[in-house]
């Protein structure tokens, strides 16, 4: 099984679920900050992947490009959805609302997640729907806006502000361009910025 990860892109793939993890830890041990800044360096790798997928699609060996796919789709399930479920119940200290929210945004991601395994991209290469790709980023600016909210406010705006997103993950009437060619470096160094502005942000709060 291991010989699937001498693939380039497979290999990317498993390094982005090293920052997920240590995301996931950081989250749980408290630093919640900190844990999507690594997060969020899981989803800029998430489309590096597929871009040297798509590079070397000619010389990857019979087999490798499906097991990536479903290892990629694992990956997408724990930065996008496994991971801002986690925060916002902790943010949300087991509230309905944050519930609510977990419930919508898990259901919503497996049917998203599901759906797109069987039906990819449309013939624009576009996605039907909202990506859960995107809730690394959401998560990531709701946080860094987290000081310009009251203390009370901010678990109901991040609960509410996911329970719309789920929504948006299952819409069949939005079509939303893959992130690739130019857009990719754009996407990486906006990750980047973003996780360097939250580990700041981290050390502030200490």
């Amino acid at each position: 099984m291991l010989h699937y990860l001498r693939d380039y892109a497979n290999a990317i793939t498993a390094v982005s679920y090293l920052f997920a993890i240590t995301g996931l830890f950081l989250a749980m041990n408290g630093h919640i900050e900190l844990g999507t800044a690594f997060v969020l360096w899981t989803w800029f790798l998430d489309h590096w992947d597929g871009h040297v997928a798509r590079k070397t699609k000619d010389r990857r060996r019979p087999g490798v490009a499906d097991f990536g796919k479903s290892f990629d789709g694992f990956g997408d399930l724990i930065h996008g959805i496994l991971f801002p479920s986690i925060i916002i119940m902790l943010v949300g200290h087991g509230s309905l609302l944050s519930f609510v929210a977990v419930a919508a945004l898990i259901m919503a991601g497996a049917i998203r997640l599901s759906y797109f395994e069987n039906v990819g991209l449309t013939s624009d290469a576009k996605f039907t729907g909202i990506p859960v790709s995107y809730d690394a980023p959401l998560l990531a600016l709701l946080l860094l806006a987290r000081p310009q909210l009251p203390d009370n406010a901010f678990p109901t705006v991040m609960a509410i502000a996911f329970i719309i997103l789920a929504l948006l993950h299952v819409t069949t009437t939005i079509r939303v361009p893959a992130i690739r060619a130019t857009a990719l470096p754009i996407a990486t160094f906006c990750a980047i910025a973003g996780s360097i502005a939250l580990a700041m942000a981290a050390v502030t709060d200490r």
